[in-house]
């Protein structure tokens, strides 16, 4: 079993936006769990994907020097069900982020809304601890 949230970034930009990309294939376990509906990708592998997404938004904000860690989901609306083979898109905006630099640690909040195809699936808003990425600060050095 491997878990892989996000496919491709779509566009990003630095200004706090971006669209990512994720295909839940039917073979991997969580969607034939025991759980949940057959076929269906359970809501908090949905929520991972947003979660995801908003984080790689927060890296390209304050290019690759911030890690984003979730560490609150403020709130979550699960609209619609994703089933297994479904393309899902996620676009995320940032809400706010205290230290774009990525030179202090800080919070960051982002807002994530999920679709497949024009059916939205779901909604969050997440709060991110963001932490100075160690691996861009040795390369700069």
């Amino acid at each position: 079993m491997k878990f892989r949230f996000l496919d491709r970034v779509v566009s990003s930009n630095s200004t706090g936006e971006i669209i990512t990309e994720v295909t839940f294939p039917v073979s991997e376990d969580y969607v034939s769990s025991l759980f949940h509906a057959p076929g269906q990708v359970p809501f908090s592998i949905v929520l991972e994907a947003m979660a995801a997404s908003a984080g790689r938004l927060i890296e390209v904000v304050s290019d690759d020097r911030a890690v984003a860690l979730m560490i609150k989901v403020d709130e979550a609306s699960f609209i619609s069900p994703v089933n297994g083979g479904d393309r899902m898109e996620v676009r995320s905006e940032l809400l706010g982020i205290q230290d774009k630099s990525g030179e202090k640690v800080g919070l960051a909040r982002a807002k994530a809304f999920a679709s497949v195809g024009a059916r939205s699936v779901a909604d969050a808003s997440i709060t991110y601890l963001c932490v100075p990425n160690l691996n861009t600060r040795a390369n700069s050095e």
